[in-house]
């Protein structure tokens, strides 16, 4: 096989298998592209770089278990692009989940909800509403019901920023999911009531942090997920209900997607503009308390520096396992697909990616290279 040719004795025995079946990832490829001719209108650079964010994937295929994962990729990481946002609140989820579930293990400990908003924003009017919610979030965890050494009860926590647009009223909604830890004995609330936080308690604690004149939005309660009726439950003992509570609390900024549906080409824009303006170089999370130190003791993948390929799942261990390479470049033929490119041995492989030097230049070299 000359080594940039279409294998043809694996790859052109049934036309489907020329075609990525993930569909996720030709949806968020889709998305992508989309949102990068957005960003092209104001700024190129990085609507240029979203255009060939994930243009190559790279997959080891291992035929005997009949198993195969991504290796290799470029992603552009830019705020607001579909594929690497994604992919990166599945990383923070499952970071999320191997910290609560320690933590549930080995500390005993047990876990609330806390949802923390206030009024609706205008457009303009996001970039100071963020920065004043991320002041007043680091009050309200200087609260001493926060802090061990003056006796606080919550033993540590994780907080994500969430942003939703509503499109009628042209308004924002940011507001803060917050996984509080706290030990069993904390929910005997009748012995030691001024340790215990209520509803009216963080209401309060909120609107003094915030210093707002009206009374912001809370909402405090075990942790829960939701399910196909969108109930919250909050009644489990098993690690799949922990994991569908981890997706509720740990969605990341906003589903990009959402702001794809919005019908006004010029009001897409704008509130584009407002997010890139109001999000950039923030820390969207954080830990604190004993969650920090759990996450640090468990030395978990550092969700902004990830290249997005390894996204912390539990993998088969494939040491010593034979594999093919398989590559698909982004098409835009039929609406828009992943279509496979090149088959190479383990073999084949490892001597061209010698040539390359760097891992840049394999995946420039593949894109480069013409599909047949």
């Amino acid at each position: 096989m000359n080594n940039f040719q279409l294998n043809s004795t694996k790859n052109n025995t049934k036309k489907q298998e020329e075609i990525l079946l993930e569909e996720k990832l030709n949806f968020l490829k889709k998305s992508s592209t989309k949102m990068a001719n957005i960003f092209l209108d104001f700024d190129k650079k990085k609507g240029a770089r979203m255009i060939d964010c994930a243009k190559v994937l790279l997959f080891k295929k291992f035929e005997q278990i009949e198993y195969r994962k991504l290796f290799k990729a470029f992603m552009c990481k830019i705020l607001l692009c579909p594929f690497c946002m994604t992919r990166k609140s599945i990383l923070i989820g499952n970071n999320l989940y191997k910290v609560l579930q320690f933590g549930a293990d080995e500390k005993k400990l047990e876990y609330i909800h806390l949802t923390l908003a206030l009024k609706n924003c205008k457009i303009n009017e996001l970039q100071d509403t963020i920065e004043l919610m991320l002041k007043s979030f680091k009050k309200f965890v200087n609260r001493d019901i926060f802090q061990e050494r003056r006796g606080g009860t919550i033993k540590g926590w994780f907080r994500n920023l969430e942003i939703t647009f509503n499109e009628k009223d042209k308004t924002f909604h940011p507001h803060f999911h917050v996984i509080l830890a706290v030990e069993k004995s904390y929910f005997f609330k009748e012995t030691n009531p001024d340790k215990y936080l209520t509803q009216e308690v963080a209401l309060q604690m909120w609107k003094e942090c915030l210093g707002v004149d009206y009374l912001p939005t809370t909402d405090l309660r075990k942790v829960y997920y939701l399910d196909e009726n969108g109930n919250k439950i909050i009644n489990f003992t098993d690690g799949e209900g922990l994991k569908k509570a981890v997706e509720e609390a740990s969605k990341y900024i906003t589903k990009a997607m959402e702001l794809l549906s919005i019908d006004d080409e010029k009001l897409q824009k704008k509130v584009i503009r407002s997010m890139l303006q109001a999000l950039s170089y923030r820390r969207l999370f954080a830990y604190g308390g004993i969650l920090k130190n759990i996450r640090a003791e468990l030395k978990l993948q550092d969700e902004e520096k990830s290249n997005l390929i390894n996204l912390g799942d539990d993998e088969i261990d494939t040491t010593g396992m034979e594999y093919f390479v398989e590559v698909y470049k982004w098409c835009q033929d039929n609406g828009g697909q992943y279509q496979k490119f090149m088959e190479l041995s383990e073999g084949e492989y490892k001597k061209f990616e010698k040539s390359m030097q760097d891992e840049r230049n394999i995946l420039r070299k593949m894109n480069i290279l013409k599909l047949k």
